[in-house]
């Protein structure tokens, strides 16, 4: 019985990221992992993952075959489920859904100062019931890594790149204090500006 190949809600099969990890090329992004949250979440938990090895491989000396496999093991089960993330703990693991990550994401860009409305993925008037407006998010999850995409307008006046730096702040604590999964990457878009 041959084993179906992971792949990520993007489509992209995970073997080749595992393998960029490993031969340590997880920055060397293509044209589609800069854009996809899905990739670059699976891109940093497979380095964090890795990082051990890469440790070991630092120092010179040749790590056993024995861990080296165990390594490659652990790295290619967290692309088992890619609609989840995982946190394991004495007592158990917790998985935690990517739209649980888009939600908290979307409800923490918006209470920064400065954030005014987002451009897509919102309800037809631009607007929630009762009028709140959000940011348009995007996330990926891999074990215990996330990587969330925001795009929003910000108000006129603002130093956008302080404004950037505020969101992913206040995106990445809240992300991690809520869910336990590590933001390795927060990306902002900030695709307008309100008067």
């Amino acid at each position: 019985m041959t084993e179906t190949p992971a792949t990520l809600p993007c489509g992209r099969p995970t073997a080749p990221l595992v393998e960029q990890v490993a031969e340590g090329r997880a920055d060397d992004l293509d044209a589609h992992q800069r854009q996809c949250p899905h990739c670059r979440a699976a891109l940093g938990e497979y380095a964090r993952l890795w990082a051990p090895v890469a440790a070991v491989t630092a120092e010179r000396p040749k790590a056993p075959p024995s861990l080296v496999e165990a390594a490659l093991r652990t790295v290619r089960g967290r692309g088992d489920d890619t609609e989840y993330g995982r946190i394991e703990s004495p007592q158990g693991h917790t998985r935690v859904a990517a739209r649980v990550v888009v939600a908290l994401a979307r409800h923490l860009a918006a209470q920064v100062p400065g954030v005014e409305v987002a451009l897509g993925g919102l309800v037809a008037d631009g607007h929630r019931p009762g009028g709140e407006v959000v940011p348009d998010v995007e996330a990926g999850v891999t074990g215990g890594s996330t990587a969330v995409r925001i795009t929003l307008a910000a108000a006129y006046g603002q130093d956008l790149q302080a404004l950037g730096e505020r969101i992913r702040a206040a995106v990445a604590r809240g992300v991690r204090d809520a869910t336990g999964l590590e933001p390795v990457d927060v990306t902002v878009h900030v695709d307008d500006v309100f008067v």
